[in-house]
């Protein structure tokens, strides 16, 4: 078994790529730090890092010895977790979300890491196929997805609905009555979820104009997959989006944007979903808690 202490050191010099940064951080010497790395590519009969002047880079062998390293140090930390099971107010909890339900939910969750400084929260941003692949295989423990999970392998619980917004420059305020030919001629700023939000748009909005309108066949004038970049390109007048309007309050230009305003409110249910029959360590009720005050209040 590869020492664990000089793979720790290994980590931090990788990461700072300085022999120097790493004694610091480490509180070694720098002998200390090479000696330990000289050890370690004993252990593993190979070198690990190529000397550049003051820097190092790693091989290919320290690549996977960097992989192998973190995963170690995962494990014990999702053991240490473990054995705090019944701990309410200490531990390790992972969510997944969109990054829009994250945008909502984090700084409840921050807050009540400073109220209870030992939890440590983890808050994963994913598509909604990663989150129930996660929770389905036991390496996610609380996800949270929109729309109800068609799935005996994933336990639900309804939170909240997630307003959804057609967001244009704020220059088209006044031509909401063009809506059918100004989409197609403005253009889509897409996103990952950027076509699904616009077809439910177009579904629920109960605009007999927006239903003249195929998302299959919209033109698209840009693509960003960094939800707090989306609304910038539309902030300038380069197209459109659909995102839930939970946005605008983070995103910096909300006052070179406008919402369209449709016949019917058009939301999309929020779920919390886990493994069934699992029971989660004590700590997530105080995470599910917070979660479902902050997605409730627009319930």
């Amino acid at each position: 078994m590869l020492n664990p202490v000089w793979l720790d050191t290994f980590l931090t010099l990788a990461d700072t790529g300085n022999f120097t940064r790493t004694a610091e951080q480490r509180f070694m010497t720098q002998p200390g730090v090479s000696q330990h790395l000289k050890k370690l590519e004993e252990a593993c009969g190979c070198e690990l890092v190529v000397r550049l002047g003051k820097g190092i880079q790693l091989t290919e062998q320290g690549r996977r010895v960097y992989d192998y390293a973190l995963q170690q140090k995962k494990r014990e930390q999702d053991f240490l977790s473990a054995l705090k099971f019944d701990e309410k107010y200490e531990g390790q909890c992972s969510v997944a979300c969109s990054g829009a339900t994250a945008q909502r939910i984090y700084p409840a969750l921050i807050a009540l890491q400073v109220k209870y400084p030992k939890l440590n929260i983890h808050v994963e941003v994913a598509p909604r196929r990663t989150i129930l692949q996660d929770i389905q295989s036991n390496s996610m423990l609380l996800g949270i997805v929109t729309n109800m999970p068609n799935s005996d392998d994933v336990a639900y619980n309804y939170l909240g609905e997630e307003t959804l917004g057609l967001i244009l420059p704020k220059k088209y305020e006044n031509k909401y009555h063009q809506i059918d030919s100004l989409l197609p001629t403005l253009g889509l700023i897409n996103h990952p979820d950027a076509l699904h939000y616009l077809q439910r748009y177009i579904n629920d909005s109960g605009d007999d104009k927006l239903q003249r309108i195929n998302p299959n066949k919209m033109k698209h004038t840009g693509y960003i997959n960094q939800l707090s970049q989306i609304l910038l390109p539309v902030s300038q007048g380069l197209g459109f989006t659909v995102l839930p309007t939970s946005t605008l309050t983070f995103s910096g230009v909300a006052n070179l944007l406008c919402i369209y305003k449709p016949t019917n409110s058009v939301t999309e249910p929020l779920f919390s979903v886990q493994t069934p029959h699992t029971e989660l360590p004590a700590r997530y009720e105080l995470i599910k808690s917070a979660i479902a005050e902050v997605l409730g209040e627009s319930s």
